[in-house]
């Protein structure tokens, strides 16, 4: 029994901190036009200053929004990059 209430305080612990590192607002969609060199990473690293999250997270954020999953982008292809906004206070 000991070894369940603890095991239950440690998953209500782990849940309560990931809740309170969730980010206030919502995400915005916005268009990027791939340019000759881009990559992923590259623009990413453009708009990780408008990010909540680990910018690893985010970058994978952008392959899923787009189902980039082992596709190359080339120029003139069009990514929709999910940002953050801030929540009003």
């Amino acid at each position: 029994m000991k070894h369940f209430l603890i095991a239950v305080m440690a998953t209500l612990t782990v849940g309560m901190c990931a809740m309170a590192f969730e980010p206030e607002g919502d995400i915005t969609d916005i268009t990027y036009t791939v340019q000759t060199g881009d990559t992923v990473w590259a623009i990413a690293e453009q708009y990780a200053d408008c990010q909540a999250k680990p910018f690893n997270e985010f970058v994978w954020m952008i392959g899923d929004r787009n189902n980039l999953a082992g596709k190359y982008i080339k120029p003139g292809d069009q990514l929709i990059i999910p940002l953050w906004t801030r929540a009003k206070k």
